[in-house]
């Protein structure tokens, strides 16, 4: 916005012939026409041009409230009349050119950098054009300039009309005319899906499917990977869901060829990525099912938390004791602060018991500082299990119970003989 403004601002600096003396930039040049700011990049054969209206449809104008007004789309140079050559590389002062419509004309007038361009514009009604429509059935209700310049800036006319009728959409509404102008579902859009093989779509689905990302190039990426003949209904879904060329073509360079789409969704879905699978195999694994890596996805097993256990020395774990281990919270840490303490290499349904009994680092070093060391995994977790806390061994020492052993411990809890 800030580049917009300064290209404007240097640009006013510039005499403009044509302007009016003490006509206000940006506002209605008169009753009869629209003007505003406009900005422009030009590249690759087209300009990507900008414009800003300020208070279009202010309240008094066929009741309208006021307000701004943007617009932008991509229009073929040779679209704009009297465009000076040059390209990307345009450099211009006082540049004119105009865009034709049926609805009327828009007149520019500004300066070039490099491509890049700024400047003032009006639109001027042509006042044919509501006429024209009605003869075709076609009410036009706002035919104030401000309302003509809508139709003229998505370019619904005649012309659209006969173009949609020829590819079999005849007396559509011209609320739907305009929304699909709006939402780029026009008729090369229309044409581009009927090359491919998808004809007689409904309106409302060639609007869906544009909205979605639907495009040419994206159903012959996914075509040219072996995924033909697919509904549009499905290509839709499939874009949603991220599923790319791209996508497509890694899983199976990874050896998964030949999927239905609907494993490719849910692998896309559940995180399994090229790079994931890359990985698996990189540790040494052979490749599960689909299935089998969204499951792997799905329950946290990383090659990173692969990494973190080999290097405690847990190497080569079937895929299956992984998924245990991690959905019973064994993590790197918790392996460390038990080897730390004495307890390295513990078979894993040692690791597992340890776990889910609640003897960690910290009860380890509880009993410790209280001269329990030294204890085996299964009377841990034998004392844990039956409520010896270290409070507990200090209130029983109290009570005249010192130097018990963890078997005497255990009785005293369990009898209730001391209390905690």
């Amino acid at each position: 916005m800030l580049k917009h403004l300064m290209m404007i601002a240097a640009f006013l600096a510039l005499p403009l012939a044509g302007t009016a003396p003490g006509q206000v930039p940006g506002r209605a040049a008169s009753g009869a026409e629209v003007a505003g700011e406009w900005t422009a990049q030009i590249r690759e054969g087209k300009a990507d041009l900008q414009l800003h209206i300020a208070d279009i449809g202010r309240r008094g104008e066929s009741g309208r409230t006021g307000g701004d007004w943007n617009f932008g789309r991509s229009f073929p140079l040779a679209e704009l009349s009297g465009l000076p050559a040059g390209g990307e590389q345009l450099t211009a002062d006082g540049a004119s050119f105009e865009l034709r419509r049926e609805a009327g004309t828009f007149r520019f007038q500004g300066a070039f950098r490099n491509g890049r361009g700024a400047g003032l514009f009006t639109f001027m009604p042509r006042p044919e054009y509501a006429g024209e429509m009605k003869g075709l059935g076609y009410v036009i209700d706002d035919t104030t300039p401000q309302g003509l310049f809508r139709m003229a800036a998505f370019d619904v006319g005649p012309r659209f009309v006969a173009e949609l009728k020829q590819l079999g959409y005849a007396s559509l509404p011209l609320d739907t005319l305009v929304r699909m102008r709006t939402h780029g579902a026009d008729t090369a859009y229309i044409n581009d899906l009927r090359s491919l093989g998808y004809k007689d779509l409904a309106v409302e689905t060639v609007i869906r499917a544009r909205d979605h990302g639907v495009t040419k190039a994206y159903v012959s990426d996914l075509q040219g990977a072996g995924y033909k003949a697919q509904s549009i209904e499905d290509l839709i879904r499939l874009r949603d869901h991220g599923v790319t060329k791209e996508y497509v073509s890694e899983l199976q360079a990874a050896g998964y060829k030949g999927l239905p789409l609907e494993e490719i969704i849910k692998a896309r879905d559940h995180g399994v990525t090229p790079e994931f699978t890359r990985e698996f195999k990189q540790l040494g694994y052979t490749l599960p099912s689909l299935e089998d890596m969204r499951r792997i996805r799905d329950h946290g097993v990383t090659p990173d938390y692969i990494r973190e256990l080999r290097d405690m020395g847990y190497d080569h774990l079937p895929i299956e004791d992984l998924i245990r281990l991690r959905d019973r919270g064994i993590t790197a840490s918790f392996v460390k602060e038990l080897s730390d303490r004495g307890y390295k290499q513990l078979p894993m349904d040692e690791l597992l018991r340890l776990r889910d009994h609640g003897v960690g680092g910290s009860y380890i070093d509880d009993l410790g500082q209280l001269g329990y060391k030294g204890l085996s995994a299964d009377l841990l977790v034998r004392l844990r299990d039956h409520g010896v806390t270290a409070s507990f061994i200090r209130r029983a020492q109290e009570q005249g119970h010192k130097n018990a052993s963890p078997e005497e411990l255990i009785r005293l809890r369990s009898q209730g003989i001391v209390r905690d």
